[in-house]
């Protein structure tokens, strides 16, 4: 211990206030440092009674932001939760879901049942046989005349036989139905086709039904299956100058062609012919009721702006329906021609053409279609299984038919500097 009456250092002042603000006792102090234990315990007494400096008052409006900063953040807190927790009841209660690894689902195969045949149908209309579209007329895009008009229809039939042999599965074809719907001929009810056509009615009719028969019998050589041919009278192959209601079948060069196509088959068991007296061909496949008509008389005409045919075809299939539905028949399938437009509606389909694009359609700013015919597959149970557009064009023929290069850029080749606000120095 230290000597008596010794004043303490600065040195044991500092030791001796270190100790105690450890919180150690005096008299433990006041023995580790060798003093007296009364010095050690009035150094605590000091200690503890020393008033704590005075704060400067807070600012108000800093104190509000601070609240007003932990109001916030315990209402964000709160809404996560909230939030959480309604994520976790929608996970448990609706979706079934869980936190641990979700059971894989195994689909198992189907049975092999007994396959179903099908039936082919080809709509095969606005051949507009005679016609003549020039090259030059129609800037490059199309050509038409006799020899293109009977190269493309071989081209069809010969994709015809391939899409239901080599291209087919399941089992052969059931049966195939070619509909020849309307507009065979060009025909002369416009002046300028009359005065433009390469071949007039009687001329163009005997040199398709050449080219029928010889498609027929491809078609004969490739299938096992009859062949079904239904004859519909277009308005381009009418012989009067004005439509009329009456005797319109009978007095159309298009039911000519197929009566001199029935005489060629006559003796022929697995072709069978049906002409209707009527505008209108209703048949049955596997039950599906199927309407098919040319297109001209489907109590819709006109355009509707920029939509195009679509709208026009699209009222003329309903009134057919509500037509057809008011003699206790409602129909499956409606399938149209006229247009030169294939279309896919709710009702049915709108056919294609042969000639493509035309001056008449060029004048009129329609879109321009390529050469195309309808080629329908049709199930017992599932009705319609496959619909193709069978397109006949070659690049030969016009620009329309050549496939675009295969370096075709996606972005334009020269960039257009963007317009600036800067004032010219």
């Amino acid at each position: 211990m230290r000597a008596t009456g010794k004043h303490l250092s600065k040195e044991e002042h500092a030791a001796l206030r270190t100790l105690l603000l450890t919180g150690i006792n005096p008299s433990h102090a006041a023995r580790q440092l060798g003093m007296d234990p009364r010095t050690a315990r009035r150094a605590a007494k000091a200690l503890s009674s020393a008033a704590p400096a005075p704060e400067a008052p807070a600012d108000p409006v800093e104190l509000r932001r601070l609240r007003d900063r932990i109001s916030a953040v315990v209402r964000e807190r709160d809404e996560t939760a909230r939030r959480a927790a309604k994520a976790e009841d929608i996970r448990g209660a609706v979706f079934g879901l869980v936190d641990g690894p979700l059971e894989p689902v195994a689909f198992p195969a189907l049975g092999r049942g007994e396959a179903k045949a099908e039936t082919i149908i080809v709509f095969l209309s606005d051949l507009h046989w005679g016609e003549r579209v020039d090259l030059a007329q129609m800037d490059g895009l199309n050509s038409y005349g006799l020899d293109i008009a009977r190269a493309r229809l071989a081209r069809c039939f010969r994709t015809i036989a391939d899409l239901s042999t080599a291209h087919w599965s399941g089992p052969p074809p059931d049966r195939l139905i070619l509909i020849l719907g309307g507009d065979l001929v060009s025909g002369e009810i416009h002046a300028e086709l009359a005065k433009t056509n390469e071949a007039q009615s009687i001329p163009a009719v005997r040199d398709l039904v050449g080219h029928l028969v010889a498609g027929i019998n491809l078609l004969k050589s490739s299938l096992a299956c009859p062949i079904d041919i239904i004859s519909l009278a277009g308005n381009h192959g009418r012989s009067t100058m004005k439509p009329e209601s009456k005797g319109s079948a009978e007095t159309s060069y298009d039911i000519l062609a197929s009566d001199f196509l029935e005489m060629q088959f006559r003796d022929d068991a697995r072709v069978s012919f049906y002409t209707p007296a009527s505008v209108d061909a209703l048949f049955s496949v596997y039950g599906w009721r199927i309407m098919a008509t040319h297109g001209d008389r489907i109590g819709s005409r006109g355009g509707a702006g920029f939509i195009g045919p679509a709208a026009t075809a699209a009222r003329g299939f309903k009134r057919i329906a509500a037509d057809y539905a008011a003699r206790g028949i409602l129909l499956d399938l409606v399938l149209i021609g006229h247009f030169h437009t294939p279309l896919q509606l709710e009702e049915g389909f709108v056919n294609g053409s042969l000639p493509g694009p035309t001056e008449y359609s060029r004048d009129g700013r329609f879109r321009p279609h390529q050469a195309q015919q309808l080629f329908l597959a049709i199930h017992p149970r599932r009705g319609v299984t496959q619909h193709r557009w069978i397109k006949v064009g070659v690049p030969e023929e016009g620009s329309l038919y050549a496939p675009p290069p295969d370096d075709r850029p996606l972005r334009p080749r020269f960039r257009v500097p963007a317009i600036t606000t800067r004032s010219p120095v």
